[in-house]
């Protein structure tokens, strides 16, 4: 039996409850609280903050090694951007639980509609599962491939190199145990800060890539009241009062988008800034690297965060053309001119509000766009 579009998105939710209580952090169970895996995954992440530390120590002061110290920031960034990630879940978990369960009460909603409806909803649905299973593929080909040089470079140059570039108090990478130590360790991390960092994203890719949901049902709502002001009946006492209603209820829906789009752009705001400053810092370090010749995984790391950083662009990008599609709607797809001089006011103010909204931004300055993207490598 087919599911519907309400049992779809519920198994999208599932997924990222699954994903999120691996990591600890099941905020989307109302009776969530800090658990014993919550705090060994953050102290984990404690552990590498230090680890760290003490290796800029090393390269910087014992072994005066300073190029390798750009590999060590590059890994880094990853690292701080899953620590935020992992923040912001605990600290608005609140507001993330409202997103998640906003859409699926759309779902809910408007599955019962007729087939207009339902086409947009299923267009949605179908493109958060493209943006998980894309998302899935690329972090496991990405990790796969970065963990496989190691074995590599053993095999075909008999050549011992790191995975990551953190060492440990005691351990000597030059001898085989060390090295084995050491290597296993890396791949651990490696394995664990992909998938930490892919179950936030999922998260966050869902709930901003529903966001031209809204502006489709409101094309869907804008039909349905050009059907009745095209009757003869829209001058009559019902055809007004069903007008008056169908109004209504497009104002109250761009004011639901407003919330959410709003709800989004402060719970993210971190997450974003961290997200754009660190890989930018992560592709300038890496490409020094490369040019260097200090690291044979560069390359594949480079490709993780030119992707990251085009993809959150792409999603700041979304919601840009979702907010000119809300303007779009209020010029050119409502019959204004049959509407009442009271209803166009209000129609007039709706207007003026989508001219003022705002789409993500970095940093409250720069907004999050493919433009950016293209300019921050610069």
């Amino acid at each position: 039996m087919a599911k519907t579009l309400v049992q779809r998105y519920e198994t999208i939710v599932r997924l990222i409850r699954i994903f999120s209580g691996i990591c600890g952090a099941n905020i989307f169970n109302p009776a969530f609280k800090k658990n014993i895996l919550t705090w060994i995954v953050i102290i984990f992440i404690y552990q590498y903050f230090v680890f760290t530390g003490y290796t800029l120590y090393v390269k910087i002061y014992i072994d005066k090694d300073r190029p390798s110290v750009l590999q060590v920031l590059c890994y880094l960034g990853s690292a701080v951007q899953g620590y935020c990630k992992l923040l912001n879940f605990l600290w608005n978990k609140d507001d993330i639980r409202y997103l998640i369960y906003e859409l699926r009460d759309i779902y809910e909603k408007y599955d019962l509609k007729h087939a207009d409806y339902r086409c947009c909803l299923e267009k949605n649905i179908n493109r958060v599962n493209r943006f998980i299973k894309f998302m899935a593929t690329m972090h496991l080909v990405i990790t796969i491939t970065l963990i496989a040089v190691v074995p590599f470079y053993r095999v075909v140059f008999n050549e011992r190199i790191l995975i990551m570039q953190f060492l440990f108090p005691g351990v000597d990478p030059n001898t085989a145990y060390g090295y084995t130590i050491i290597t296993t360790i890396h791949c651990i991390c490696i394995l664990f800060g992909s998938f930490g960092n892919f179950a936030a994203d999922v998260c966050f890719f869902n709930i901003v890539s529903h966001v031209p949901l809204f502006r489709d049902l409101l094309r869907c709502k804008c039909q349905d009241l050009n059907e009745i002001l095209e009757e003869e009946r829209a001058s009559e006492e019902e055809g007004f009062a069903e007008i008056e209603l169908l109004l209504k209820d497009i104002f109250q829906w761009h004011q639901k988008y407003m919330r959410y789009i709003t709800t989004v752009k402060e719970n993210y705001f971190w997450v974003v800034l961290v997200e754009m400053r660190t890989v930018a810092l992560s592709i300038a370090s890496t490409l020094f690297c490369l040019i260097l010749g200090k690291w044979p995984g560069g390359l594949t790391y480079l490709t993780y965060c030119f992707i990251m950083l085009y993809m959150y662009c792409g999603l700041g990008t979304i919601v840009e053309i979702t907010n000119d599609g809300f303007i779009d709607s209020c010029y050119t797809e409502i019959i204004w001119y049959r509407l009442s001089v009271h209803q166009r006011k209000m129609l007039q103010m709706m207007l003026m509000m989508t001219q003022n909204t705002e789409g993500l931004t970095i940093g409250s300055v720069i907004p999050l766009t493919v433009n950016t993207g293209l300019q921050l490598p610069n």
